[in-house]
């Protein structure tokens, strides 16, 4: 375990590197920040003041050594948005988008797994149709569009729920609404698929043989089986939403990394869009190593060399 534990957290550190760099040469494509930051007045000279201050005038591959030198420090600089070092500001935003993609995963569990076992326990019924068809349209509504519909519902026209910020808990109900429905959908169809195939299988048959009732064969034989597909979903998901929840939060206002990465890149300020990506990529892969570990505990037969 502790071999397989080393190999993975250098793979981990690997992934991360891959991606700040990616992420480093990225940001430079999208130009100078310098001329965000200068008046139409300004002369050559102050321009080049304003460059050699934030260390552009350096060659890009003396550039990128500083950034990982710095960035193995959790130092990322000074933003140039806000004037503030740019790890603070991202670790002031990463609790609100934790909050919003552990609220969203809760709901599409709590949703998507019943919906889920009622289709696969009841194939080629009216039932399973229907779930089928709330999964097929959870996976086709772009995030945009049902953030707007349920504002103008909800918000707008049935005033249940406010529609922007993240004052109290009511505030969380739509962002996380919206948010679910992907996840929601797949946990739906992979669980689906899953019970469908456990049913055919021969020790459920015996257990039915033995005059065990449908829904405790479904909890204990069928639902076990198809634990590792589901938190496989979970943590990609959760991951996936913790770095692309940009529509959203921009959407509802939600004070979260993607709101503060969207300003960020508008204002090409390079310290904040590093740090952020650097500390989504080590939570991902994070979430990955724990995935993997979790494993185990669902199913002995698994063994980590």
């Amino acid at each position: 375990m502790l071999a397989y534990l080393g190999r993975r957290a250098a793979d981990a550190l690997l992934a991360v590197l891959g991606v700040s760099t990616i992420a480093f040469l990225a940001i430079r494509l999208s130009g100078d920040p310098v001329a965000l930051l200068i008046t139409e007045y300004a002369t050559p000279e102050d321009v080049e003041r304003v460059r050699r201050a934030l260390g552009l005038d350096l060659p890009l591959w003396q550039q990128y050594l500083r950034f990982l030198a710095d960035a193995l420090r959790g130092n990322f600089g000074e933003s140039l948005r806000f004037l503030k070092p740019a790890a603070p500001l991202v670790y002031g935003a990463l609790p609100a988008t934790v909050l919003l993609a552990a609220a969203a995963l809760v709901v599409a569990l709590l949703v998507g797994l019943p919906l889920g076992v009622l289709a696969g326990a009841r194939r080629g019924s009216l039932a399973d149709g229907a779930a089928v068809a709330v999964a097929t349209l959870g996976q086709s509504i772009p995030y945009f569009w049902l953030g707007i519909l349920l504002i103008m519902v909800f918000a707008v026209h049935l005033r249940w729920l406010p529609a922007f910020g993240s004052e109290t808990l009511r505030h969380l109900v739509l962002p996380a609404l919206t948010l679910a429905a992907t996840p929601m959908a797949r946990i739906a169809r992979i669980v689906r698929s899953g019970i469908v195939e456990v049913l055919t299988h021969d020790y459920v048959r015996t257990a039915r043989a033995k005059g065990l009732r449908h829904a405790r064969v479904l909890i204990h034989h069928a639902l076990p089986n198809v634990a590792i597909p589901v938190v496989t979903i979970l943590a990609l998901d959760f991951g996936t939403l913790l770095g692309g929840a940009v529509v959203t939060e921009t959407i509802f206002a939600w004070p979260g990394v993607g709101r503060l990465v969207v300003q960020a890149i508008q204002s090409r300020d390079y310290p904040v869009v590093q740090a952020v990506v650097f500390y989504l990529a080590m939570a991902f892969v994070g979430i990955n190593l724990l995935m993997d570990l979790i494993y185990a505990r669902l199913d002995p037969r698994i063994r980590y060399q």
